[in-house]
């Protein structure tokens, strides 16, 4: 189950920066109009928050991928 969550968490995370780093960049490099300096600052506050979530995402996902690979020490040779 963490997994999915995880995995959930990390693609949000990955299409909020895309869309608002979309945004950001449509205007000076793609021929649209640029937009209002206070929806540029909200978009580049998205794009902070979206990276944010995503590698949340991703170090949950590798952690729940690794399982429970617990060392028990002891006086036994092998």
């Amino acid at each position: 189950m963490a997994a999915y969550l995880s995995t959930t968490v990390m693609l949000l995370g990955l299409v909020v920066s895309l869309g608002s780093g979309w945004y950001i960049a449509k205007g000076p490099f793609f021929g649209f109009g640029t937009p209002p300096l206070p929806y540029i600052l909200a978009a580049t506050g998205l794009f902070v928050f979206g990276i944010i979530v995503f590698g949340w995402g991703l170090s949950s996902r590798i952690d729940a991928g690794r399982g429970d690979e617990r060392v028990i020490p002891s006086n036994e040779k092998v």
